[in-house]
């Protein structure tokens, strides 16, 4: 059977890949993860919950799980490590690093 990339399981492949990259190297981490936990719920109620209610009745125990982690991390962040840390830290240096001699002088008196 070929692989369709314009069907739900392509873009579903395709989000998954791409986020999943992004995520292990903490790049966008907070939208990237969102809209994952988006994803793995339209799986979850697309795929799982026709079947049985419970998601261990349904075997889409994955699903949820990967849901509310991705939920999680697109709340708390990539942490320290991250892509996104390292960015925000450099800017913060940027700001504060001062751009001539003059203006250092009028900072100081």
């Amino acid at each position: 059977m070929p692989y369709v990339v314009a069907s739900l399981n392509g873009v579903a492949g395709i989000l998954e890949s791409g986020g999943g990259l992004l995520l292990l190297l903490g790049l966008l981490t907070r939208p990237v993860a969102f809209l994952l936990a988006g994803e793995m719920a339209v799986a979850y109620f697309h795929v799982h919950a026709p079947q049985a209610i419970w998601p261990i009745a349904n075997r889409g125990e994955l699903a949820v799980i990967f849901c509310f982690v991705f939920l999680y991390v697109s709340f708390a962040g990539g942490g320290p490590w991250s892509v996104d840390a390292v960015l925000r830290r450099s800017r913060l240096v940027a700001a504060r690093m001062p751009a001539s001699r003059d203006e250092a002088a009028r900072r100081a008196a």
